[in-house]
């Protein structure tokens, strides 16, 4: 990634951060917790229309080196 595109995401992020502060400080407990075996992560998508898209995962021992990355 270039510096161009690193300021324009710092930038973007800082109005996301401003508009929702929830979610920063959703992820930020998250990060805190941390990651286990076990745990679930569920997300969850609803378009004005109703449509609706939904997925999760039960954290796998082999997903905790990339969770950790990402975290």
């Amino acid at each position: 990634m270039d510096i161009t595109s690193m300021f324009k995401m710092k930038d973007a992020w800082a109005k996301f951060s401003q508009n929702h502060p929830k979610v920063p400080a959703f992820l930020d407990n998250v990060k805190n917790r941390g990651f286990e075996e076990g745990q679930e992560i569920a997300i969850a998508v609803r378009y004005p229309d109703g449509t609706e898209y939904k997925t999760g995962i039960r954290v796998q021992n082999a997903d905790l080196d990339l969770l950790k990355i990402l975290g």
